[in-house]
């Protein structure tokens, strides 16, 4: 028979109870609050990914759980994610989010494919992933919702036994496979970006394979988080095809011309709705009564006006975003090693520094007449694919040496055409330059190999009596880029005030990170035939 207990016992009893109640109670007061929030439930968990390392929050992880609670609502099934690298996106979207869903929102069965431009970034979120749901902390909160399948738990794939899975896969190799979320995180590295191949093969991959690997084509989603690297890499491609993503935009230093919405209601900060178009080739939002620029109206006007929120609280041009973990020291001492484009890329998810890159948009002083005496050159660059919509241009940029030895860019021109509508765009063009641009030159690019001479000497011959000559380029794009570039920068360039000039700053302020660069190539070939090297070095000085 047990004795009894003595007082003191008795009272550590009902102490140890008390505790456990209390325990009890609190882990349940934190299952509620992380079913409610996200956010409450990435803080919450922390510790068990980080326990050597403080959490620091930061608002825009409030605005990235916001989005990301749509997507599980039902709200939205596509959706871009464009911050700084450094800012807990991927542990955010590929960690915290699919094992919320699993257990304070109790969906065990959703099945989510995680990809990376490399398997061990996404096997690494995977370890994470499996590490946090398999800890204690997660199984005294959500542990009686689901197991994890023995035969199915390994750091490439874990399944429970609701039938739902966590895969991680390079982006390259998305087969097989298919899920209620697909998260890509990063597609491309900082070098593949740089790639005109490996740009191409993400954009197959994401355009032909991801829409395949959904498990339900009308529901499931698909989450883009990357930082951006070029103006062709995936969120690129998303935007310009207007494939239906919500753009949740938020660089490392607040641009108040283009600050962020989308249909998502915020709450970290109060935002009255707007109903406004979106200029996604800008990143810019134009409300219903505002005036849209000339030359961005066509685009703009073709854009869904949507009912739209704020999601960027900061006001100040210049505001950091998470100032905590990267303060005014910090972001300084990173853009001497990123570099102007690396900065504007990675941390401003613009993929060409504010303003340009090689050139930019303050070196042209627009004029609204060319003084007499200014000699002029057309140049071209050729290309005949009308049928694809993002493919090159044919253009052509006219030149003009003004009397006091600066430059004036005159006309622009830029089309997609067949072989045949090439030949009578420069035809038809030539024959109205003569009546513009008295005297005009006009240059033509010769590729190499008998098929680029051939078609080389057609235009010559279909161009008689006309100043034209056909040379064979020199150099890569920049090296042809950079005399044209050098007398900009020097303040030695106007532009003829026309309808065409958005377009042709657009283009040029992107270059070299931009997709196209047909333009620039133009008006290389016609600055270099304009001005001589012999003249070029005296201008650069005046």
């Amino acid at each position: 028979m047990a004795l009894p207990m003595t007082p003191k016992e008795m009272l550590q009893k009902v102490r140890a109870e008390r505790q456990r109640r209390d325990a009890d109670s609190r882990i349940a007061e934190e299952a509620e609050a992380a079913g409610v929030s996200l956010s409450a439930y990435i803080k919450g968990a922390w510790h068990v990914l980080e326990p050597g390392r403080a959490y620091s929050h930061g608002w825009h992880i409030d605005a990235v759980s916001d989005h990301l609670k749509a997507v599980t609502d039902d709200q939205i099934n596509r959706l871009i994610i464009n911050v700084p690298p450094g800012t807990m996106k991927s542990l955010t979207v590929g960690v915290f989010w699919p094992t919320w869903e699993w257990g304070p929102l109790n969906k065990p069965w959703l099945r989510t494919l995680a990809t990376s431009y490399k398997e061990s970034l996404a096997k690494r979120d995977n370890i994470k992933a499996r590490r946090l749901v398999q800890s204690d902390w997660y199984r005294a909160r959500w542990g009686n919702q689901f197991d994890l399948m023995p035969d199915q738990n390994s750091t490439l794939k874990f399944e429970n036994d609701k039938s739902g899975f966590r895969a991680a896969m390079s982006f390259g190799s998305l087969t097989g496979e298919r899920g209620d979320r697909v998260i890509i995180d990063d597609p491309l590295s900082v070098g593949q970006a740089k790639s005109d191949a490996d740009r191409l093969n993400a954009q197959e991959t994401f355009l032909e394979a991801v829409p395949n690997r959904l498990s339900d084509p009308k529901k499931s989603a698909i989450v883009i988080v990357m930082q951006r690297l070029h103006e062709g890499d995936t969120t690129g491609v998303a935007l310009a095809k207007k494939l239906g993503y919500e753009h949740l935009m938020l660089p490392m230093e607040y641009e108040p011309e283009r600050r962020c919405y989308t249909v998502v209601k915020p709450s970290h900060m109060k935002s009255k709705p707007i109903k406004a178009r979106y200029d996604a080739q800008k990143q810019v939002w134009y409300p219903e009564d505002a005036e849209i620029p000339e030359g961005r109206r066509e685009y703009v006007e073709k854009a869904q006006m949507k009912t739209v929120y704020c999601q960027d609280q900061r006001t100040k041009d210049g505001e950091l975003l998470f100032e905590d973990r990267f303060p005014r020291t910090v972001v300084e001492r990173d853009k001497v090693s990123l570099g102007s484009v690396g900065h504007a890329g990675q941390n401003q998810q613009r993929p060409a520094p504010r303003g340009g890159g090689m050139f930019k948009r303050a070196y042209f002083n627009t004029v609204k007449a060319v003084p007499a005496g200014t000699v002029f050159c057309r140049g071209w660059d050729l290309a005949a694919t009308k049928d694809n919509p993002t493919s090159a241009r044919t253009a052509g940029v006219v030149i003009g040496r003004m009397p006091d030895g600066r430059f004036i860019v005159a006309h622009c021109t830029a089309e997609r055409e067949t072989p045949g509508g090439v030949r009578k765009l420069i035809k038809n063009t030539a024959d109205q330059d003569e009546a513009k641009f008295a005297g005009i030159r006009i240059s033509l690019p010769k590729d190499p190999g008998q098929a680029g001479k051939d078609q080389a000497q057609q235009l010559v011959t279909m161009l008689a009596g006309h100043n034209v000559r056909a040379t064979p380029e020199s150099g890569d794009k920049i090296t042809r880029a950079e005399p044209f570039s050098a007398q900009c920068e020097a303040g030695n360039v106007d532009i003829l005030e026309g309808p065409w000039n958005e377009m042709f700053l657009d283009e040029v302020e992107m270059f070299p990170g931009g997709k196209l660069k047909d333009i620039v190539d133009a008006s290389s070939r016609a600055f270099n035939e304009i001005a001589p090297v012999q003249q070029f070095e005296w201008y650069v000085g005046s």
